[in-house]
Protein backbone atom coordinates (compact mmCIF):
# COMPACT_ATOMS: atom_id res chain seq x y z
CA UNK A 1 0.00 0.00 0.00
CA UNK A 2 0.93 3.84 -0.90
CA UNK A 3 2.72 5.96 1.57
CA UNK A 4 -0.65 8.36 0.45
CA UNK A 5 -3.09 5.57 0.38
CA UNK A 6 -1.94 4.39 4.13
CA UNK A 7 -2.33 7.40 5.97
CA UNK A 8 -5.66 8.28 4.62
CA UNK A 9 -6.82 5.21 5.48
CA UNK A 10 -5.39 6.24 8.70
CA UNK A 11 -6.90 9.48 8.89
CA UNK A 12 -10.21 8.19 7.39
CA UNK A 13 -10.41 5.73 10.15
CA UNK A 14 -9.50 8.16 13.25
CA UNK A 15 -6.82 5.84 14.24
CA UNK A 16 -3.74 8.18 13.88
CA UNK A 17 -5.55 11.22 15.30
CA UNK A 18 -2.48 12.26 17.24
CA UNK A 19 0.26 12.28 14.63
CA UNK A 20 -1.57 12.54 11.44
CA UNK A 21 -0.77 16.13 11.46
CA UNK A 22 2.55 15.04 10.90
CA UNK A 23 2.46 12.27 9.00
CA UNK A 24 -0.01 13.95 6.09
CA UNK A 25 2.48 16.88 5.68
CA UNK A 26 5.23 14.54 4.90
CA UNK A 27 3.43 12.06 2.40
CA UNK A 28 1.93 13.90 -0.35
CA UNK A 29 -0.16 12.35 -3.38
CA UNK A 30 0.28 12.94 -6.46
CA UNK A 31 -2.41 15.13 -7.11
CA UNK A 32 -0.92 18.04 -8.81
CA UNK A 33 -1.86 21.27 -10.23
CA UNK A 34 -5.40 22.21 -8.50
CA UNK A 35 -9.00 22.57 -10.55
CA UNK A 36 -11.32 25.26 -10.26
CA UNK A 37 -13.42 25.49 -7.34
CA UNK A 38 -17.40 24.90 -7.48
CA UNK A 39 -20.01 27.39 -6.37
CA UNK A 40 -23.25 27.73 -5.89
CA UNK A 41 -25.42 29.48 -8.64
CA UNK A 42 -28.69 31.28 -7.54
CA UNK A 43 -31.48 31.29 -9.83
CA UNK A 44 -34.63 31.94 -7.56
CA UNK A 45 -36.86 35.36 -8.66
CA UNK A 46 -36.66 36.55 -5.35
CA UNK A 47 -32.84 36.43 -4.76
CA UNK A 48 -31.35 38.25 -2.52
CA UNK A 49 -29.36 41.05 -3.58
CA UNK A 50 -26.95 42.05 -0.85
CA UNK A 51 -22.78 41.66 -1.38
CA UNK A 52 -22.55 37.34 -1.07
CA UNK A 53 -21.97 35.95 2.00
CA UNK A 54 -18.58 33.66 0.69
CA UNK A 55 -17.87 30.42 2.32
CA UNK A 56 -14.65 28.40 1.53
CA UNK A 57 -15.35 24.12 1.90
CA UNK A 58 -12.20 22.22 1.92
CA UNK A 59 -13.42 18.85 0.69
CA UNK A 60 -11.44 15.87 -0.06
CA UNK A 61 -14.04 15.42 -2.85
CA UNK A 62 -11.76 13.17 -5.51
CA UNK A 63 -8.80 12.09 -3.22
CA UNK A 64 -7.55 8.63 -3.83
CA UNK A 65 -8.79 7.02 -0.63
CA UNK A 66 -12.40 8.61 -0.18
CA UNK A 67 -14.39 8.22 3.55
CA UNK A 68 -17.62 9.82 3.13
CA UNK A 69 -16.16 13.25 3.35
CA UNK A 70 -16.94 14.29 -0.49
CA UNK A 71 -20.78 14.21 0.35
CA UNK A 72 -20.60 17.22 2.54
CA UNK A 73 -19.47 19.18 -0.65
CA UNK A 74 -23.53 17.86 -2.35
CA UNK A 75 -25.10 19.13 0.84
CA UNK A 76 -23.46 22.46 1.14
CA UNK A 77 -24.12 23.29 -2.32
CA UNK A 78 -28.09 22.00 -2.32
CA UNK A 79 -28.35 24.00 1.40
CA UNK A 80 -27.15 27.10 -0.15
CA UNK A 81 -29.41 27.15 -3.33
CA UNK A 82 -32.23 26.40 -1.14
CA UNK A 83 -31.10 29.51 1.17
CA UNK A 84 -30.64 31.64 -1.71
CA UNK A 85 -34.06 30.78 -3.51
CA UNK A 86 -35.74 31.68 -0.19
CA UNK A 87 -33.98 35.16 0.09
CA UNK A 88 -30.50 34.04 1.39
CA UNK A 89 -28.95 34.69 4.66
CA UNK A 90 -29.50 38.17 6.50
CA UNK A 91 -30.18 39.42 2.91
CA UNK A 92 -27.26 38.21 0.96
CA UNK A 93 -26.33 35.83 -1.31
CA UNK A 94 -24.13 32.28 0.20
CA UNK A 95 -21.97 31.72 -2.28
CA UNK A 96 -20.14 27.94 -1.27
CA UNK A 97 -16.95 27.72 -2.69
CA UNK A 98 -15.98 23.99 -2.73
CA UNK A 99 -12.26 23.51 -2.76
CA UNK A 100 -11.44 20.26 -3.86
CA UNK A 101 -7.97 19.19 -1.17
CA UNK A 102 -8.15 15.37 -3.19
CA UNK A 103 -6.57 14.28 0.08
CA UNK A 104 -3.43 15.59 -1.03
CA UNK A 105 -1.38 18.01 1.53
CA UNK A 106 -0.05 20.27 -1.32
CA UNK A 107 -2.90 20.76 -3.34
CA UNK A 108 -4.81 21.49 0.31
CA UNK A 109 -1.94 24.17 1.32
CA UNK A 110 -2.06 25.62 -2.34
CA UNK A 111 -5.71 26.10 -2.31
CA UNK A 112 -5.51 27.38 1.52
CA UNK A 113 -3.25 30.33 0.86
CA UNK A 114 -5.70 31.24 -1.96
CA UNK A 115 -8.08 31.66 0.53
CA UNK A 116 -6.65 33.38 2.71
CA UNK A 117 -5.39 35.67 0.47
CA UNK A 118 -8.74 36.56 -1.06
CA UNK A 119 -11.01 38.41 1.43
CA UNK A 120 -14.14 37.72 -0.51
CA UNK A 121 -13.86 35.07 1.56
CA UNK A 122 -15.57 35.42 5.20
CA UNK A 123 -15.49 32.05 6.92
CA UNK A 124 -14.84 28.17 6.31
CA UNK A 125 -15.85 24.60 6.96
CA UNK A 126 -13.38 21.45 7.06
CA UNK A 127 -14.10 18.02 5.45
CA UNK A 128 -10.94 16.80 4.87
CA UNK A 129 -9.40 15.37 8.26
CA UNK A 130 -6.21 14.55 6.77
CA UNK A 131 -5.26 17.61 5.97
CA UNK A 132 -6.58 19.60 8.76
CA UNK A 133 -3.55 19.70 10.59
CA UNK A 134 -1.19 21.03 7.54
CA UNK A 135 -3.81 24.26 6.50
CA UNK A 136 -5.04 24.85 10.04
CA UNK A 137 -2.68 27.59 11.51
CA UNK A 138 -2.52 29.35 7.87
CA UNK A 139 -6.34 29.51 8.07
CA UNK A 140 -6.43 31.10 12.05
CA UNK A 141 -3.79 33.56 10.99
CA UNK A 142 -5.86 35.02 7.92
CA UNK A 143 -8.72 35.60 10.85
CA UNK A 144 -10.89 33.03 8.81
CA UNK A 145 -13.19 31.18 11.04
CA UNK A 146 -13.95 27.99 10.70
CA UNK A 147 -17.46 27.55 11.61
CA UNK A 148 -17.79 24.03 11.46
CA UNK A 149 -17.03 20.80 9.36
CA UNK A 150 -16.17 17.23 11.06
CA UNK A 151 -12.75 16.86 11.69
CA UNK A 152 -10.25 15.47 14.92
CA UNK A 153 -7.04 16.76 15.78
CA UNK A 154 -6.90 18.17 19.25
CA UNK A 155 -4.23 20.21 18.23
CA UNK A 156 -6.98 22.32 16.10
CA UNK A 157 -10.49 21.88 17.49
CA UNK A 158 -11.00 23.21 20.99
CA UNK A 159 -7.32 24.53 20.86
CA UNK A 160 -7.19 27.39 17.71
CA UNK A 161 -9.27 30.81 17.59
CA UNK A 162 -12.05 31.04 15.84
CA UNK A 163 -12.73 26.93 15.25
CA UNK A 164 -16.12 26.08 16.29
CA UNK A 165 -16.52 22.41 16.99
CA UNK A 166 -20.34 21.10 16.31
CA UNK A 167 -19.30 17.69 15.40
CA UNK A 168 -18.06 15.40 18.31
CA UNK A 169 -14.39 15.80 18.75
CA UNK A 170 -11.25 14.17 19.90
CA UNK A 171 -11.38 11.69 22.29
CA UNK A 172 -14.80 11.19 22.97
CA UNK A 173 -15.19 9.98 18.87
CA UNK A 174 -12.97 7.02 20.45
CA UNK A 175 -14.80 7.40 24.05
CA UNK A 176 -18.58 6.72 22.37
CA UNK A 177 -17.56 3.06 20.80
CA UNK A 178 -16.45 2.31 24.91
CA UNK A 179 -19.83 3.77 26.21
CA UNK A 180 -22.01 1.67 23.78
CA UNK A 181 -19.45 -1.65 25.09
CA UNK A 182 -20.55 -0.62 28.82
CA UNK A 183 -24.44 -0.02 27.86
CA UNK A 184 -24.65 -2.97 26.23
CA UNK A 185 -23.35 -5.12 29.36
CA UNK A 186 -20.28 -6.06 28.24
CA UNK A 187 -17.18 -6.84 30.26
CA UNK A 188 -14.34 -7.60 28.01
CA UNK A 189 -13.56 -6.00 24.83
CA UNK A 190 -10.93 -4.82 22.10
CA UNK A 191 -10.00 -2.38 19.25
CA UNK A 192 -10.00 -3.39 16.01
CA UNK A 193 -7.46 -1.09 13.77
CA UNK A 194 -5.91 -1.48 10.20
CA UNK A 195 -2.51 -3.34 9.73
CA UNK A 196 -1.10 -1.60 6.84
CA UNK A 197 0.06 1.13 8.67
CA UNK A 198 1.75 1.41 12.25
CA UNK A 199 -0.41 5.08 12.63
CA UNK A 200 -3.39 3.42 12.94
CA UNK A 201 -2.75 1.98 16.33
CA UNK A 202 -2.36 5.40 17.88
CA UNK A 203 -5.57 5.43 19.09
CA UNK A 204 -5.53 2.32 21.33
CA UNK A 205 -3.95 3.62 24.31
CA UNK A 206 -6.69 6.38 24.55
CA UNK A 207 -9.29 3.85 23.62
CA UNK A 208 -7.78 1.15 26.16
CA UNK A 209 -8.07 4.15 29.02
CA UNK A 210 -11.76 4.68 28.29
CA UNK A 211 -12.11 1.19 28.42
CA UNK A 212 -10.67 0.59 31.68
CA UNK A 213 -12.23 3.80 33.25
CA UNK A 214 -15.69 2.41 32.41
CA UNK A 215 -15.03 -0.93 34.55
CA UNK A 216 -14.43 -2.91 31.18
CA UNK A 217 -11.80 -5.55 30.62
CA UNK A 218 -9.28 -4.66 27.89
CA UNK A 219 -8.44 -7.66 25.79
CA UNK A 220 -6.12 -5.85 23.52
CA UNK A 221 -5.77 -3.93 20.07
CA UNK A 222 -6.59 -6.39 17.36
CA UNK A 223 -4.77 -5.76 13.97
CA UNK A 224 -6.59 -6.63 10.69
CA UNK A 225 -5.44 -6.31 7.26
CA UNK A 226 -7.58 -5.56 4.35
CA UNK A 227 -5.85 -7.61 1.97
CA UNK A 228 -6.12 -10.67 3.92
CA UNK A 229 -8.11 -13.54 2.24
CA UNK A 230 -10.13 -14.32 5.21
CA UNK A 231 -9.91 -13.55 8.95
CA UNK A 232 -10.08 -16.80 10.84
CA UNK A 233 -7.13 -16.64 13.47
CA UNK A 234 -8.26 -13.03 14.10
CA UNK A 235 -11.94 -14.38 14.61
CA UNK A 236 -10.65 -16.99 16.55
CA UNK A 237 -8.45 -15.19 18.68
CA UNK A 238 -11.24 -12.83 19.89
CA UNK A 239 -13.23 -15.71 20.55
CA UNK A 240 -10.22 -17.51 23.01
CA UNK A 241 -9.83 -14.58 24.96
CA UNK A 242 -13.40 -13.76 25.78
CA UNK A 243 -14.06 -10.92 23.97
CA UNK A 244 -17.82 -10.20 24.47
CA UNK A 245 -17.40 -6.26 22.56
CA UNK A 246 -15.43 -5.67 19.44
CA UNK A 247 -15.28 -1.72 18.52
CA UNK A 248 -13.93 -1.34 14.52
CA UNK A 249 -12.14 0.95 13.27
CA UNK A 250 -11.55 0.02 9.94
CA UNK A 251 -13.12 1.39 6.61
CA UNK A 252 -16.41 0.13 5.80
CA UNK A 253 -15.81 -2.76 3.61
CA UNK A 254 -13.15 -4.34 5.31
CA UNK A 255 -14.89 -3.92 8.22
CA UNK A 256 -18.55 -5.94 7.19
CA UNK A 257 -15.74 -8.08 5.98
CA UNK A 258 -14.37 -8.88 9.35
CA UNK A 259 -17.28 -8.92 10.87
CA UNK A 260 -19.18 -11.45 8.83
CA UNK A 261 -15.89 -13.62 8.86
CA UNK A 262 -16.38 -13.77 12.58
CA UNK A 263 -20.11 -14.60 12.59
CA UNK A 264 -19.28 -17.43 10.37
CA UNK A 265 -16.46 -18.60 12.91
CA UNK A 266 -19.37 -17.83 15.77
CA UNK A 267 -18.12 -15.38 17.12
CA UNK A 268 -21.63 -14.00 18.90
CA UNK A 269 -20.35 -11.12 20.54
CA UNK A 270 -21.47 -7.13 20.09
CA UNK A 271 -20.23 -4.88 17.53
CA UNK A 272 -19.58 -1.39 17.79
CA UNK A 273 -18.31 1.23 14.96
CA UNK A 274 -17.81 5.87 15.65
CA UNK A 275 -17.87 8.31 13.01
CA UNK A 276 -14.74 7.61 10.29
CA UNK A 277 -15.34 4.26 10.27
CA UNK A 278 -18.89 4.57 9.70
CA UNK A 279 -19.91 4.68 5.82
CA UNK A 280 -23.44 3.93 5.10
CA UNK A 281 -23.04 3.38 1.47
CA UNK A 282 -20.52 0.91 1.86
CA UNK A 283 -22.00 -0.93 5.10
CA UNK A 284 -25.58 -1.33 3.41
CA UNK A 285 -23.72 -2.72 0.05
CA UNK A 286 -21.49 -5.26 2.64
CA UNK A 287 -23.79 -5.97 4.98
CA UNK A 288 -23.05 -9.02 7.29
CA UNK A 289 -25.87 -9.93 8.69
CA UNK A 290 -25.36 -9.05 12.13
CA UNK A 291 -26.58 -5.71 14.42
CA UNK A 292 -23.45 -3.05 15.17
CA UNK A 293 -23.58 -0.42 17.02
CA UNK A 294 -23.00 3.07 15.83
CA UNK A 295 -22.04 6.34 17.46
CA UNK A 296 -22.67 9.21 15.15
CA UNK A 297 -20.74 12.95 15.75
CA UNK A 298 -23.22 14.39 13.33
CA UNK A 299 -27.02 14.64 13.87
CA UNK A 300 -28.84 11.36 12.41
CA UNK A 301 -30.12 11.41 8.65
CA UNK A 302 -32.76 8.75 9.88
CA UNK A 303 -34.71 9.48 12.57
CA UNK A 304 -38.59 11.26 11.85
CA UNK A 305 -37.99 14.15 14.53
CA UNK A 306 -39.01 17.54 12.41
CA UNK A 307 -35.61 18.99 11.79
CA UNK A 308 -34.50 15.98 10.26
CA UNK A 309 -37.37 15.41 8.56
CA UNK A 310 -36.74 18.95 6.79
CA UNK A 311 -33.21 18.29 6.27
CA UNK A 312 -34.19 15.06 4.08
CA UNK A 313 -37.01 17.23 2.17
CA UNK A 314 -34.64 20.14 1.27
CA UNK A 315 -32.13 17.80 0.33
CA UNK A 316 -34.92 15.54 -2.08
CA UNK A 317 -36.31 19.18 -3.41
CA UNK A 318 -32.59 19.87 -4.44
CA UNK A 319 -31.59 16.83 -6.45
CA UNK A 320 -29.06 15.25 -3.51
CA UNK A 321 -28.84 11.33 -3.71
CA UNK A 322 -29.45 9.83 -0.76
CA UNK A 323 -25.58 8.67 -0.69
CA UNK A 324 -24.72 11.82 0.10
CA UNK A 325 -27.39 13.41 2.68
CA UNK A 326 -27.40 10.12 4.00
CA UNK A 327 -23.97 10.39 5.74
CA UNK A 328 -22.83 11.57 8.78
CA UNK A 329 -20.68 14.45 6.88
CA UNK A 330 -23.43 15.16 5.32
CA UNK A 331 -25.56 16.16 8.37
CA UNK A 332 -22.42 17.65 9.53
CA UNK A 333 -22.48 20.30 6.87
CA UNK A 334 -26.20 21.06 6.96
CA UNK A 335 -25.97 21.76 10.64
CA UNK A 336 -22.66 23.74 10.09
CA UNK A 337 -24.83 25.54 7.26
CA UNK A 338 -27.85 25.91 9.30
CA UNK A 339 -25.69 27.93 12.39
CA UNK A 340 -24.65 30.11 9.68
CA UNK A 341 -28.43 30.83 9.00
CA UNK A 342 -29.47 31.04 12.20
CA UNK A 343 -26.26 33.41 13.05
CA UNK A 344 -26.06 36.00 10.64
CA UNK A 345 -29.64 36.40 10.72
CA UNK A 346 -29.77 37.19 14.38
CA UNK A 347 -27.03 40.02 13.62
CA UNK A 348 -28.68 41.23 9.99
CA UNK A 349 -29.27 44.62 11.76
CA UNK A 350 -25.69 45.46 12.85
CA UNK A 351 -23.90 43.93 9.54
CA UNK A 352 -22.08 46.25 6.78
CA UNK A 353 -23.49 45.78 3.43
CA UNK A 354 -20.04 43.60 2.68
CA UNK A 355 -19.27 41.93 5.56
CA UNK A 356 -16.00 40.88 6.57
CA UNK A 357 -14.34 38.00 8.35
CA UNK A 358 -14.60 39.86 11.66
CA UNK A 359 -18.02 40.71 11.31
CA UNK A 360 -19.26 37.14 10.69
CA UNK A 361 -16.59 36.29 14.32
CA UNK A 362 -18.04 39.12 15.89
CA UNK A 363 -21.65 37.81 14.84
CA UNK A 364 -21.03 34.33 16.26
CA UNK A 365 -20.20 36.38 19.76
CA UNK A 366 -23.72 35.75 20.13
CA UNK A 367 -24.51 31.85 20.09
CA UNK A 368 -24.68 30.95 23.57
CA UNK A 369 -26.01 27.72 24.26
CA UNK A 370 -27.12 26.73 20.59
CA UNK A 371 -28.44 23.20 19.57
CA UNK A 372 -30.64 24.12 16.67
CA UNK A 373 -33.45 22.65 17.71
CA UNK A 374 -31.39 18.94 18.31
CA UNK A 375 -29.39 19.50 15.34
CA UNK A 376 -26.36 19.33 17.66
CA UNK A 377 -25.84 16.74 19.93
CA UNK A 378 -24.20 19.64 22.71
CA UNK A 379 -25.03 22.91 23.37
CA UNK A 380 -22.64 25.58 21.78
CA UNK A 381 -21.74 28.74 22.52
CA UNK A 382 -18.73 30.85 20.48
CA UNK A 383 -16.36 33.00 22.36
CA UNK A 384 -14.51 35.32 19.73
CA UNK A 385 -10.60 35.00 19.30
CA UNK A 386 -10.56 31.83 21.77
CA UNK A 387 -10.77 28.04 21.83
CA UNK A 388 -14.05 26.55 22.03
CA UNK A 389 -15.23 23.84 24.39
CA UNK A 390 -14.43 20.26 22.89
CA UNK A 391 -17.86 18.14 22.07
CA UNK A 392 -18.08 15.32 24.38
CA UNK A 393 -21.39 14.27 23.02
CA UNK A 394 -22.76 11.67 20.50
CA UNK A 395 -25.98 9.48 18.71
CA UNK A 396 -25.98 6.05 19.45
CA UNK A 397 -27.93 3.95 17.13
CA UNK A 398 -27.94 0.58 14.76
CA UNK A 399 -27.28 -0.82 11.70
CA UNK A 400 -29.06 -3.81 11.14
CA UNK A 401 -30.75 -5.34 7.84
CA UNK A 402 -29.15 -2.91 5.68
CA UNK A 403 -30.80 -0.22 7.70
CA UNK A 404 -30.06 2.21 10.90
CA UNK A 405 -32.16 3.03 13.69
CA UNK A 406 -32.49 3.64 16.75
CA UNK A 407 -31.10 7.01 17.41
CA UNK A 408 -32.85 9.94 18.72
CA UNK A 409 -32.63 13.41 17.73
CA UNK A 410 -33.59 14.95 21.50
CA UNK A 411 -31.52 12.20 23.14
CA UNK A 412 -28.09 12.33 22.26
CA UNK A 413 -25.57 10.54 24.65
CA UNK A 414 -22.59 12.21 26.97
CA UNK A 415 -19.50 10.84 27.92
CA UNK A 416 -19.57 10.10 31.59
CA UNK A 417 -17.88 11.99 34.23
CA UNK A 418 -15.52 9.10 34.87
CA UNK A 419 -14.12 9.91 31.67
CA UNK A 420 -13.79 13.32 31.87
Amino acid sequence: MSCFRSRRMAATVLLALVALAAAVAGCGGSGGGSSAPTTTATTAANAPTGAPLRIAAFVNATGQVLSGEQHAADVLQAWARAANAAGGVAGHPVDVVVEDTRGDAPTASAKAAAVAADHSIVAALMFDSGIEGVIARGLTKAGIPVVGGMGYLPTIWGALPNWLPLATTFPSVLNAGMVMAQQLGARTVSYAVCAEFAGCAAGAPLAQTAAQKLGLRYAGTLKVSSSAPDYTAECLGIKSKGVDYVMVGLPSATAMRFIRACKTQGYAGQWGMTDGAIEPQAMSANDPGVTIHVGLTAFPWFTNDAPVVAYRRTMTAQGVQESSWGDPHGTAAYAAMELLRTTLDAARGTLPARPTRADVVNAYAAVRDETLGGLLAQPVTFTPNAPEKPVSCYWIGTFQGGRFGGATLGDPTCDPSSLG
